[in-house]
């Protein structure tokens, strides 16, 4: 790919010959040195470039257009698009912020910026999908009013929204005045977006689960999670550890429950929490910048991920869960297998409402006893002291009922099939000797639905 500039002026049939493509990695470090050395703002950081379109003639590079995240809060787009600081807040991920647009050419071809710009805008719904699976439906830029008067962005669609305050953002936390307001343009991605983004209930195909600083929980709530992950063992050294490994566990925890399905997930829902709530999951702030409060890149999420025990951390979760509810009189156990046998997941659930309680998963399927036993032993001593638990033919297990009601306290209700004869023949012989549980005298034991309680073992 041919990145030096044009010098020479086309004839107007070139503009049909343009195509537009997102650019190879390959092609990244050509891209961001031509934008370092043509560009007034030079080459944006590896966070500020979450796609990169390219536009090429042949094998001639044409220009180069940046997108990243939108900005948190803009005065003008909130009064355009009829935004509230809660809508903001959900349908943020939906708006998308070109910061880079550079045409390589030293020559004013007539034209060339806004086609650029159209073929730029109608594939950036499908690109930024592919890359981050939110289809966008707002598109912003910011234009220096000293240096451009927008003329190409007018020409492309764009509206112009106001000018800026006047502030950036430094370290992701806070702003600082530099007196330089630029002009804010808008573009609209789909005909209803404006209807859309002001929607404050309807859940749009794509969108994210959470938006910019949403925990998933109250601060208070957090902060004891963070308190209760102590218990896990830091296997670390000392010297340069940077940050608390209780802080990653919990944001780690929040972040899953919060839809993350990846470590670049957890990653940007630690960079996109606020200051005071990462101080609340227990992350330090930076010496001399008491507002600067900052959390783990992707690389030391791998690392400390990839050595955690999975055993400390549920035992701990699990403890930290069963503070945070009152266990009914009422309970189910069950498991369940996944799609195509995808993991296995086991659960302690209230039987009267079928609300889940307490919850463990494994990859693969047919882990569900090893999984029982695993959620039991995560519970503190006698937690189900007088609960009633109830199961399925699986929780007839000898161990599981041993488990359940000598180490926990609990007593137990499980179901025998028939393909369980000795299990069913003794439960048939104890129900001779006494009345069967809950069922009324002229009741015929023998062929009443077989059922063992704690007694039977």
């Amino acid at each position: 790919m041919n990145f030096s500039p044009i010098i020479e002026v086309w004839p107007d049939h070139a503009l049909h010959e343009l195509t537009l493509e997102v650019a190879a990695p390959q092609d990244h470090q050509a891209i961001c040195a031509a934008l370092q050395q043509q560009h007034y703002l030079g080459a944006p950081t590896a966070r500020q470039r979450d796609l990169i379109q390219l536009v090429r003639r042949g094998e001639q590079a044409v220009a180069i257009v940046v997108w990243t995240r939108a900005a948190r809060k803009l005065a003008g787009r909130e009064r355009w698009v009829g935004w509230d600081g809660r809508t903001r807040t959900r349908r943020l991920p939906l708006v998308v912020q070109n910061n880079r647009f550079l045409l390589l050419t030293q020559t004013r071809q007539p034209n060339l910026a806004s086609r650029v710009l159209g073929l730029s805008v109608a594939a950036l719904p499908g690109h930024w999908q592919a890359r981050t699976g939110v289809r966008p439906l707002l598109a912003e830029t910011f234009v220096d009013p000293e240096r451009y008067s927008g003329t190409c962005y007018k020409a492309a669609g764009w509206a112009e929204a106001g000018a800026t305050a006047g502030y950036a953002r430094h370290g992701g936390d806070y702003y600082v005045a530099h007196a330089q307001p630029k002009q804010l343009w808008l573009r609209e991605l789909d005909p209803d977006a404006r209807a859309l983004l002001r929607e404050p209930l309807e859940a749009l195909a794509g969108e994210r689960p959470r938006a910019f600083g949403q925990l998933g929980v109250p601060v208070k709530t957090a902060t004891s999670l963070s308190a209760a992950l102590r218990s896990v063992a830091d296997h670390r050294r000392r010297a340069g550890m940077q940050f608390p490994l209780p802080a990653m566990l919990a944001t780690a925890v929040l972040g899953l429950a919060c839809g993350a399905r990846s470590v670049s997930d957890l990653f940007r829902f630690g960079q996109e929490l606020t200051a005071a709530q990462r101080r609340a999951l227990g992350f330090r702030r930076t010496p001399g910048r008491p507002r600067v409060v900052p959390t783990p890149g992707e690389s030391c999420w791998r690392k400390v991920l990839s050595s955690l025990a999975p055993d400390a951390l549920t035992d701990a979760f699990v403890s930290w869960q069963l503070t945070q509810i009152q266990l009914p009189a009422l309970l189910a156990i069950d498991g369940k297998t996944l799609k195509r046998g995808l993991a296995t997941l086991v659960t302690l659930c209230d039987a009267c409402t079928g609300e889940p309680l307490v919850q463990l998963a494994q990859s693969g399927p047919g882990h569900e006893k090893a999984l029982t036993h695993k959620l039991l032993d995560a519970l503190p001593p006698a937690t189900l002291d007088g609960k009633l638990v109830a199961g399925d033919a699986l929780y007839a297990d000898p161990s599981l009922v041993r488990q359940l009601v000598q180490e926990q306290g609990a007593v137990t209700l499980v179901q025998l099939k028939a393909n369980q004869p000795t299990a069913a023949a003794r439960a048939e012989s104890l129900l001779e000797q006494h009345a069967p549980l809950f069922c009324p005298p002229p009741c015929n034991p023998a062929t009443a639905a077989s059922t063992l309680g704690a007694t039977a073992h």
